[in-house]
């Protein structure tokens, strides 16, 4: 069974709350949603130790669509479905009070320079007990530290490449 640490910006694109991403992006990130939702995949999230980010940010964020889709649907069917082992996992992140740059000891100093909302994803890839990617929809940051990243062990799927490439031609 595969398990993937999934940044809310992959159920967004699904849901169709990005207008950027093109039909490529939104049918790759749609079924990503589609093998969470069969159980083929196992989504990786935080614990109540650490407050639940991941669904407080999936819900907040995917609240925001005016239709039910993939997206919305299935994030609130895993968070009512977040105890169960065959459709979730939860770890727990390390908490970190001693240093202002980040809220979890699992990310490295090298990535604590990082986009501080995206550091849960971080800490849950190298908190989980099997190699765990994050997958990745439109997120420029995470694509330009992509080294730095796979350097730091934290395996990225960029479930939508041929956007950012392109993107980053134009800047």
């Amino acid at each position: 069974m595969d398990h993937a640490v999934v940044d809310t910006n992959v159920l967004a694109v699904a849901e169709g709350l990005n207008e950027g991403a093109s039909s490529d992006c939104e049918a790759a990130c749609v079924r990503l949603a589609g093998q969470i939702a069969s159980g083929d995949v196992i989504l990786v999230v935080d614990s109540a130790i650490t407050g639940e980010k991941v669904f407080g940010e999936y819900l907040e964020r995917l609240a925001q669509s005016p239709r039910d889709g993939i997206g919305k649907k299935l994030a609130v069917t895993l968070y009512h479905r977040r105890f169960d082992q065959s459709v979730c996992q939860i770890v727990d992140a390390t908490p970190c009070e001693d240093d202002p740059r980040t809220d979890f000891e699992e990310v490295p100093d090298a990535l604590r320079d990082f986009d501080r909302d995206d550091h849960k994803w971080i800490a849950l890839a190298r908190a989980a007990p099997q190699h765990t990617p994050v997958y990745q929809a439109l997120d420029g940051e995470w694509w330009a530290r992509r080294s730095d990243l796979l350097r730091e062990g934290v395996e990225v799927q960029f479930l939508c490449a041929s956007d950012l490439i392109d993107r980053f031609k134009e800047s």
